[in-house]
C-alpha cells in the first residue's frame, strides 16, 4: 500500500513547498532558469539560495539545483535528475512519458506508477534536507566505497558493518516487504518513516502492528544529539520542529491505511538512545534486527551498522532486543498521544 507523498509532505510542514516542485518537473522538466521563479517562497530562498528573480540569481539558483542533486544519495540521484530533466537528460518527453521509458530501462523498479511514487519520495526527501537541524549531504564521496571487502579468510569490520544507513541494502528492503510486525528504536525517524512509508501503511492496513520508539520533541536529549550531528548549528526550535514532523507523519501513514489506532504504537523517551534499531517480526522464528550505533558528527552512512538474525545469534539478538523492551516498558518512556504529545 502506498501512502500518498503529499499527505507525507504535509505532516512534514512542506505542503506547498512539495507542490511547487512537482509543478517544476510537470511537462517536459526545466526549460531554463525563469522556471524557478514560480517556486514556494521557501524553495526559492531556502533551498536554492535565491532572493530575487533576476536573470543572474535565477541561473544560480539553477546551478544550486544541479549541486543538490549531485549531493544527493545516490538511489535519489538519478530520479531526480528524472524528476527535473535538466538540459533535456532524459529527452524531451513530458514527465509521464519519462517515468514510462525509465521502467523500460529499469525493469527492476517493476512499474512507471512505481518509478512516479519513489520520485515523489526523493522529492520530499530533498526538502527535508533543507531544514536547519538535517544532513544537507547524509554521506562523503569517500564512504562505503569498501563496504564488504575482507582479507583472506578472516571476518574484517568492513563485512560485519555492512549495513548503511542512507543507502539501505535490499535485504533491508526486503525484511520490510515481508514484515508484519516492526519494532523501532532511535532518534527520530524521519528518513525511514518517509522512506518506508508504503511498506509502514501496507503492515497497519492488514492487521500488523509497528511499535516506535523515539526522542521527546519537547525534551533535552534531542538537543544532546543535535549537538553530535554532522550539523549541529541548528536553533533548538529546529531539532524539535524536526522531531514533531516524524511523529506526524507516523499519523498521517496510520491515517491513509484507516488502521486501528492501537496497530500503530508510539512511545517517546527523553535520553540519548544507546542504538538504533529495526526489529521484523520480533516474536517469530524468523526474527532479525538491524542495529546502527551513532557517531560524533559524521554523515549518517558512516554509522556502523549491522544485521542480527534470532536463529543464527540468538544471544546478540535477545540482548538488543530486551534492551529495545526494557526502554519501552521504562517508567519515564511516555506514550504519544493522537494529537502528537507525549
Amino acid at each position: 500500500m502506498r501512502v500518498n507523498v503529499a499527505v507525507l509532505a504535509k505532516a512534514q510542514g512542506f505542503g506547498e513547498d512539495f507542490d511547487s516542485l512537482q509543478r517544476l518537473r510537470r511537462g517536459r522538466g526545466i526549460t531554463g532558469p525563469d522556471d524557478l521563479s514560480y517556486l514556494s517562497a521557501y524553495v526559492k530562498q531556502r533551498m536554492l539560495r535565491i532572493e530575487r528573480d533576476t536573470e543572474s540569481e535565477l541561473r544560480r539558483g539553477l546551478d544550486n539545483l544541479r549541486q543538490l542533486i549531485d549531493k544527493s544519495p545516490p538511489h535519489e540521484r538519478e530520479l531526480l535528475l528524472l524528476c527535473f530533466n535538466i538540459d533535456r537528460a532524459f529527452g524531451n518527453f513530458n514527465w509521464l512519458e519519462r517515468a514510462e521509458n525509465f521502467t523500460i530501462d529499469h525493469e527492476w523498479i517493476g512499474s512507471s506508477r512505481n518509478v512516479r511514487h519513489r520520485a515523489d519520495l526523493a522529492l520530499l526527501q530533498l526538502l527535508m534536507r533543507t531544514r536547519p537541524a538535517a544532513e544537507l549531504e547524509p554521506f562523503s564521496a569517500l564512504d562505503g566505497k569498501n563496504v564488504g571487502g575482507s582479507r583472506g579468510n578472516s571476518v574484517s569490520a568492513l563485512t560485519f558493518f555492512a549495513e548503511d544507513y542512507v543507502r539501505n541494502s535490499p535485504r533491508f528492503a526486503a525484511s520490510w516487504e515481508a514484515a508484519h510486525a516492526v519494532d523501532m528504536c532511535g532518534f527520530g525517524h524521519n528518513r525511514m518513516a518517509v522512506a518506508y512509508s508504503a511498506e509502514i501503511g501496507r503492515i497497519l492496513k492488514s492487521g500488523g502492528r509497528v511499535r516506535v520508539l523515539m526522542q521527546d520533541p519537547e525534551g533535552l536529549a534531542v538537543l544532546d544529539a543535535n549537538r553530535r550531528s554532522s550539523t549541529p548549528k541548528a536553533s533548538p526550535g529546529s531539532v524539535r520542529h524536526q522531531h514533531r514532523s516524524g511523529i506526524a507523519t507516523f499519523h498521517a501513514i496510520r491515517s491513509a491505511s484507516d488502521a486501528t489506532a492501537d496497530s500503530l504504537q508510539l512511545r517517546a523517551y527523553d535520553i540519548m538512545p544507546p542504538f538504533t534499531a529495526y526489529f521484523f517480526n520480533p516474536d517469530d522464528e524468523t526474527a532479525h534486527a538491524y542495529i546502527w550505533f551513532w557517531s560524533w558528527r559524521q554523515p549518517s552512512s558512516w554509522r556502523p551498522g549491522f544485521l542480527l538474525a534470532r536463529s543464527s545469534d540468538p544471544l546478540w539478538y535477545e540482548r538488543f532486543r530486551s534492551q529495545f523492551q526494557a526502554m519501552w516498558d521504562d517508567d519515564d518512556t511516555q506514550e504519544i498521544t493522537g494529537g502528537g504529545q507525549p
